[in-house]
């Protein structure tokens, strides 16, 4: 390789700017501010941390990043793919690969500058790459209903600070299982996504999602009212709302006070829901606001605080793995998606059919519902139960 950094040929020149105008510049502006919108903040920030693996490799070896060369893209992909971590393991898979390259497609194309890793030569080795190591995708393990009831019933529900955070962690539980909503999903709700249902319960409006980016597709879906209070999503959600509520409305002197009534007076002892006589802890009233569902907690041994930002999904991820271990369920391989796991697998072990499933999923095909029965329910459909063993 020769002195001269190997770069790709530059888009033309863009011809110069017109002298704009007040409302031209004001629109400018709008146009840039609408850009921002185009990609998931988290897809945005995976891009960037793309670019700058990207551009570290190029200056280590005296490489243009911007424009690539399609033979620089070849070689970045032949870099990671033998970048191993500390247990002799690939550091990049193949799909951490693929993001690698949208993002530095994604620059270039935001640049003016052709796409290098649409060559030829970049799609070939990344389509030997996926060949070599050709395995089954990693799956979450699902938590089936019998598992989570026992993750719920090892928390300290009716002790003061501990109470706050089993309630939301509870009602967080019941949105990933009963609701089958994915952690980013769950984290994004606001309390103007729930409608209180004199019917059905709870209806959900997931709103813009990872499978849904435009917000075009049906929404809703519903946490019905469970036949036990224990097992009833809404009356969790009920309980959770009712102390975010309290904060909202209490003098801080006062509020441990208010707080420590509130969870020691309505348990999993009964509905709290408004689904037998008595009406529910919460009202339309108080999903008027478009702040947080889910919120940070913080808690000592002696108070406790509800905080008004929001958690993330990674927390949520986090929390989940916390609570099994808690309940001395061994947390490997399991994650905030195996409650959306669960829900599938355990729907499907009831008899649930496919077109069921994918009304609470919001799955568009039965292919991925197929995915969950091979690995999970096997027998379901299955003629091996019709040969008369």
């Amino acid at each position: 390789m020769g002195s001269a950094p190997l770069a790709a040929v530059a888009a033309p020149e863009p011809p110069p700017e017109p002298a704009l105008g007040a409302e031209l510049r004001e629109l400018e502006e709008i146009s840039l501010a609408l850009e921002q919108h185009t990609l998931a903040d988290s897809t945005r920030r995976a891009y960037a941390g793309a670019w700058r693996t990207f551009a570290a490799f190029c200056a280590e070896h005296r490489l243009e990043p911007l424009p690539a060369h399609p033979e620089t893209v070849r070689w970045y992909v032949a870099w990671m793919s033998v970048q191993t971590d500390p247990d002799g393991l690939p550091r990049f898979s193949v799909a951490t690969i693929r993001l690698h390259l949208a993002g530095l497609a994604e620059r270039h194309l935001r640049d003016g500058f052709l796409d290098p890793t649409g060559h030829r030569a970049v799609s070939d080795l990344v389509r030997g790459l996926i060949k070599l190591r050709a395995t089954r995708p990693r799956r979450m393990r699902p938590l089936l209903l019998d598992d989570l009831l026992r993750v719920i019933g090892a928390m300290e529900h009716d002790v003061y600070p501990a109470g706050i955070s089993a309630a939301r962690d509870t009602a967080a539980l019941w949105l990933g299982f009963a609701g089958a909503l994915r952690r980013s999903e769950v984290a994004a709700l606001r309390l103007t996504s729930l409608q209180l249902h004199p019917h059905d319960g709870i209806h959900v409006h997931v709103g813009r999602s990872k499978a849904d980016p435009g917000n075009a597709l049906p929404d809703v879906v519903v946490l019905p009212t469970g036949s036990s209070p224990v097992t009833c999503a809404p009356c969790a959600l009920h309980r959770w709302l009712a102390l975010v509520r309290l904060t909202e409305t209490h003098d801080p002197t006062g509020l441990r006070r208010a707080i420590m009534r509130q969870l020691f007076g309505y348990q999993l002892d009964h509905h709290v829901c408004g689904a037998g006589t008595a009406p529910g802890l919460i009202s339309s009233a108080d999903l008027t606001a478009g702040t947080p569902l889910l919120r940070a907690t913080y808690r000592n041994r002696h108070s406790g605080r509800i905080h008004a930002t929001g958690v993330s999904g990674d927390a949520l991820h986090t929390m989940l793995q916390t609570r099994l271990a808690a309940a001395g369920i061994d947390p490997t391989g399991y994650g905030f998606h195996s409650l959306r796991s669960g829900f599938v697998t355990q729907a499907r072990r009831n008899g649930a059919d496919f077109r069921d499933v994918r009304r609470q999923t919001r799955h568009r095909t039965d292919l991925m519902v197929d995915a969950y029965d091979r690995d999970y329910v096997p027998l379901a459909g299955n003629a091996v139960t019709d040969l008369g063993l």
